[in-house]
């Protein structure tokens, strides 16, 4: 399995979370019906939906033939899940344009593969993507972008830069003096962007998590649910 699948989101880590929780204090795994009644839930499927993502991700397996068959994967001894770190999803970053504001905050964190920022020796932030002109590399629009703060970058990185107040991700190229920030689409609506020395290279990318993966689409609990996750 890739690092990029083992992403969770908060609603994610929130039922992880109960089953670890509940293991530490109970010493077995909670049924189905009882994680249920933990989270709150009115449908016994949107549980099935969330363990079955988790198991698909990896962070837990289920035994056949069991009422109690859920086991964690790779747990502390406080009973959190060792593999994971929490990222802060610090902006919005234009791919189309630079029409975002670098200063746009959230109090939003993506669950990342400790292994990711292990490798990376440094901070890393999440940005969430607007826009598609990087979609030949992989990005399309509200995809999360896993960045590295670094100004150590060479000619053909993915960057992403700050101009002004504004941040954009490209493909960073430097021709005698002169730093280019290449779009990544075959759409010719999308044009290379010529700077000289007004602008800062923020960091890095180091990889693009699906918005598909990150947000988890096919799980949607039921209306009456929704106040559980405010």
């Amino acid at each position: 399995m890739g690092p990029l699948s083992k992403s969770l989101t908060g609603k994610q880590k929130r039922v992880l979370d109960n089953i670890g929780l509940y293991i530490k204090a109970k010493g077995e795994p909670p049924t189905l019906d009882e994680l249920r009644q933990n989270l709150g839930f009115k449908s016994l499927r949107t549980v099935v939906q969330y363990i079955e993502t988790l198991e698909r991700k990896g962070y837990i397996v289920r035994r056949r033939h069991a009422r109690r068959n859920i086991e964690l994967r790779a747990v502390d001894a406080d009973g959190n899940n060792a593999m994971l770190v929490s990222v802060p999803v610090v902006a919005n970053v234009g791919c189309d344009d630079l029409s975002v504001f670098a200063q746009e905050q959230s109090d939003e964190f993506l669950q990342v593969d400790k292994q990711i920022v292990e490798e990376a020796n440094g901070e890393i932030v999440a940005v969430r993507a607007v826009g598609n002109s990087m979609e030949d590399a992989g990005v399309q629009s509200g995809d999360y972008i896993l960045v590295q703060f670094t100004d150590k970058v060479k000619s053909g990185d993915r960057v992403a830069a700050i101009i002004g107040d504004m941040v954009t991700v490209k493909r960073l190229e430097r021709r005698q003096g002169v730093t280019i920030l290449y779009p990544e689409s075959k759409d010719p609506k999308y044009k290379p962007i010529i700077l000289r020395d007004n602008f800062k290279i923020a960091g890095r990318v180091l990889c693009v998590i699906p918005a598909a993966i990150a947000e988890m689409n096919e799980v949607v609990p039921l209306p009456q649910d929704a106040e559980d996750w405010r």
